[in-house]
C-alpha cells in the first residue's frame, strides 16, 4: 500500500477507512494534502472530496480509480480536484504527483 511507501519517503500519513472517517480526521487534524479511490462503499471519492473542500477548502487532493470514464476528469476539475491518476499507479508517479501538488498549494 502507498502508506508504507510514504512513510518511508519522510511523509505523515493518517488513513482511513470510509469517507465519513476521512471527514472526521479533516476536522481534527491539519491535512497537506488527501488522496482518495473514486469508488468507496457509502460514498464515492468525489462526495468526498466535495465535502472535505468544504473543511479545507486549499486543500489539494489526488483522486485515483481503476475506471476513469472520459467525463471524470472534468468533473473532477468542477468539484476541486487537484489530479486524476489511474490504477495501478506506479509509486514514483504518485510521490511526483504529490510532491508537484505541495509545491503548488
Amino acid at each position: 500500500m502507498f502508506n508504507d511507501f510514504l512513510l518511508l519517503e519522510g511523509f505523515s500519513v493518517k488513513c482511513a477507512n470510509s469517507g465519513d472517517e476521512a471527514l472526521s480526521i479533516l476536522k481534527d487534524s491539519t491535512i497537506h494534502l488527501m488522496i482518495t479511490d473514486l469508488n468507496m462503499p457509502k460514498m464515492n471519492g468525489i462526495e468526498l472530496a466535495k465535502k472535505a473542500l468544504i473543511i479545507m477548502p486549499l486543500m489539494p487532493i489526488i483522486l485515483h480509480s481503476g475506471d476513469i470514464p472520459p467525463e471524470l476528469p472534468l468533473l473532477a476539475e468542477v468539484v476541486g480536484i487537484s489530479r486524476v491518476l489511474a490504477k495501478p499507479v506506479n509509486p514514483s508517479v504518485m510521490l511526483m504527483a504529490i510532491r508537484n501538488e505541495l509545491r503548488e498549494s
